[in-house]
């Protein structure tokens, strides 16, 4: 942190209302405060939660999502699919309810998740579609009902999930899920459509 922005005496007097700085009493405690913040900027960055979330271990993370509220959270995620879901949580309790929050809740299992509303492919209003770009991750039955169950608790209640489509570039993911689902479509050699 610069001496600019950062944590000093200084900075923090700066900030002191001109009332409590024109009184001896209080000038001369928040002098007293300042000096004692200002000496303990190393202790204060080590407990920050926020900017820590890459470092930390994993049951750190279990005991952060309860803390911090994140209802579907699951202990079975990987360690990448925690810390991204920790970061996600609170853009995803702001939005809860609306197509960011469902985006931004299985892009934690699956990167560059995509809805695609019903105007966009001619079906029913309030349903929508989930396209999963699966190239770099597996595809199984275990992990598709984790996304089932996810957006049924980030959606609106009003809306619909019709299907969820799983592609790959290179066909290889749709082998994979193929293989691993049952009662799944395959569409071309880059699709797979799971009901």
């Amino acid at each position: 942190m610069n001496k600019a922005h950062g944590i000093t005496k200084e900075n923090l007097l700066a900030s002191l209302p001109a009332v409590l700085a024109n009184d001896d009493n209080m000038a001369a405690l928040a002098s007293a405060v300042a000096e004692a913040l200002a000496a303990r900027v190393g202790e204060i960055e080590s407990v920050s939660i926020y900017s820590q979330i890459d470092r930390l271990p994993n049951e750190l993370l279990d005991i952060l999502a309860n803390d911090f509220k994140v209802d579907w959270w699951d202990a079975n995620y990987t360690l990448e699919e925690k810390r991204r879901t920790l970061k996600d949580s609170w853009n995803v309790h702001r939005r809860l309810g609306t197509k960011a929050a469902v985006v931004l809740a299985i892009s934690a299992i699956y990167p560059d998740t995509q809805v695609s509303e019903w105007w966009e492919y001619g079906g029913k209003p309030y349903h929508f579609k989930l396209l999963i770009d699966a190239t770099y991750e597996d595809v199984d039955p275990v992990r598709h009902q984790r996304v089932i169950d996810r957006v049924d608790f980030y959606k609106n209640l009003r809306s619909v999930l019709d299907e969820v489509e799983y592609y790959d570039a290179g066909g290889l993911a749709t082998e994979y899920f193929g293989a691993a689902c049952i009662g799944c479509e395959l569409v071309d050699s880059a699709a797979a459509i799971r009901y």
